[in-house]
């Protein structure tokens, strides 16, 4: 049997994610992730490519909202706005293909930030109610999303590819949504829609990997070779290696749990 192991949510882009037992979709995506983003100068958003020391911020999660800390900073907790067309300023941050409405949170949040990561950022808030701009059909229900809202990864393929390494990496190099267990590896490859309890998921393409697989998620400190340079040898698309699936949920109507199985369609 083919079952649901991990469940993942990143509330803030490229810092660490949360660890969940349950959740619903809501409105196409996993609520409370990518909510927040970080911005340079140039309102670029930033990203462990060029920041690995993101993942050093810790993230857990407290009531309603999350609470960041790092060493030798006071805790700074964050609760996601209920906006209104009025209530805050909205601008625009590019992801890749297209721009997310954001508004920016608070000054005392920026220096936190800029404390914890030695540059200079602001932090911004994803605005749900209001339209993205030049939006491919597939990031429909994206949040701040590089692309889809769900990344899936399977336990047996980690397990294959660490078998090829020196020294074996753990998923949370790969950040995904959703991990699965009980299929042989790369099966994952051939699965262009499944089910997962009563909600129905289908393939957008494939997963290409950057350098933030090389950042260890507790240190902060990339490694200078894998798993990239193991992937190059056997999940080369191109000029491109490629671990994990990007896909869509096309329904949703009831909760994701620990252990669900996952049935083929």
């Amino acid at each position: 049997m083919i079952e649901l192991s991990g469940i993942y949510v990143y509330p803030v882009k490229s810092l660490r994610g949360l660890s969940l037992r349950e959740t619903a979709i809501t409105g196409g995506r996993l609520p409370g992730d990518r909510s927040w983003v970080l911005v340079d100068a140039e309102n670029q958003f930033m990203h462990q490519r060029d920041y690995p020391q993101m993942a050093r911020i810790d993230v857990s999660a407290e009531g309603s909202g999350i609470v960041l800390r790092m060493p030798h900073l006071p805790e700074l907790p964050l609760t996601p706005r209920q906006f209104t067309q009025s209530s805050t300023p909205i601008t625009y941050v590019k992801l890749w293909r297209r721009s997310a409405p954001v508004a920016h949170v608070a000054p005392h949040a920026d220096e936190w930030l800029t404390a914890a990561l030695g540059v200079p950022c602001r932090l911004m808030e994803f605005v749900p109610n209001e339209p993205a701009l030049t939006v491919p059909d597939y990031e429909t229900h994206a949040s701040l999303h590089d692309a889809t809202p769900f990344h899936l990864t399977s336990e047996e393929s980690l397990q294959d590819l660490n078998a090829r390494m020196a020294t074996p990496i753990p998923m949370n190099r790969f950040r995904p949504n959703l991990v699965v267990r009980g299929a042989e590896p790369y099966a994952e490859d051939r699965w262009k829609s499944f089910a997962i309890g009563e909600n129905r998921f289908r393939w957008i393409k494939q997963c290409t990997r950057c350098v933030a697989t090389m950042t260890d998620q507790e240190t902060g400190i990339r490694s200078r070779y894998e798993p990239l340079l193991s992937l190059s040898r056997y999940r080369r698309e191109g000029s491109e290696v490629v671990f994990g699936h990007y896909v869509v949920a096309d329904h949703w109507g009831g909760p994701l749990r620990l252990g669900d199985r996952l049935s083929l369609e």
